[in-house]
């Protein structure tokens, strides 16, 4: 009886969340299976699944919007910016929370204040300095952007998680003779991986869903990243559906397999935040 109780008692939740998670599955599955259909099945009936699957949709993304160059741009950039981001995030951390420096918490305010400024409102600086630097349009300068902008919520992550490690272990390493640089390597990141990797997964997402930049900062065809070049298919008149649905699905499906398989670690990760 007491087993009944409880399982009642958690019914409505798992409801609830079931409702939850319908919201999120039934736009993937209808951009899914309409990425599989022709024009012609599209306009009789989008709903339900396709009467024949069809690759052509793909077929003609990869011959008129060069996907390949765009993927590999946008594997390049987010990669290198992503690296950028977590070295330079993790020390700016290590040295606000566990070294003795002057004037760190101004270093710590000026991070937190940062995030507060809208990204939109960097467009016109950013892309005149950029300018002034004769990098527009160039993977170089938008890696720049990238990392940049990303990098106040990466050290205010890293600044709370970085608290959590006990100052002993810290104390210890100094005693073996490590320096701040050798304690961090072999001593501190090991401790925060699963922290360090939540971090990778939030800034990547953000990475792969940024547009303003990309759009403005790329103009070129050639330089164009991969979710700027599939967002220019939903323009003002297209009729191709289809085609616009095969686009979202290769540019969700890359933040798909990360979260598929890295969600564990996510929830943990913020877990530990969460309760620093």
């Amino acid at each position: 009886m007491a087993e009944a109780a409880r399982v009642r008692g958690k019914l409505p939740a798992f409801i609830i969340l079931l409702l939850v998670a319908a919201t999120t599955l039934y736009p993937l599955s209808f951009v899914f299976t309409n990425a599989f259909r022709t024009k012609t099945e599209y306009l009789k009936g989008p709903y339900g699944w396709p009467a024949e699957w069809s690759l052509n949709n793909f077929v003609l993304l990869i011959e008129n919007y060069d996907l390949f160059r765009a993927f590999g741009n946008s594997a390049m950039v987010i990669g290198t910016a992503l690296v950028i981001v977590l070295a330079a995030s993790t020390l700016a951390a290590y040295a606000i929370v566990k070294l003795d420096l002057p004037f760190k918490q101004v270093f710590s305010g000026t991070f937190l204040s940062v995030m507060l400024v809208p990204s939109q409102v960097l467009i016109i600086p950013v892309y005149l300095l950029l300018s002034l630097l004769r990098v527009v349009d160039t993977l170089p300068g938008v890696i720049l952007v990238y990392a940049a902008t990303n990098m106040p919520f990466a050290v205010f992550f890293m600044s709370t998680v970085m608290r959590s490690v006990p100052n002993e272990l810290l104390e210890a390493a100094r005693i073996d003779g490590a320096g701040p640089l050798r304690t961090l390597v072999s001593v501190v990141a090991p401790v925060l991986r699963t922290s360090i990797l939540t971090l990778a997964v939030l800034i990547f997402l953000a990475m792969w869903n940024e547009l303003i930049f990309g759009l403005i900062l790329l103009p070129s065809e050639m330089n164009s990243l991969l979710t700027p070049r599939m967002a220019s298919i939903g323009g003002r008149f297209v009729t191709n559906q289809p085609l616009l649905m095969a686009g979202l699905l290769l540019t969700s499906l890359p933040p798909i397999l990360v979260l598929t398989f890295l969600s564990k670690y996510l929830v943990s990760g913020i877990a530990a935040g969460m309760g620093k």
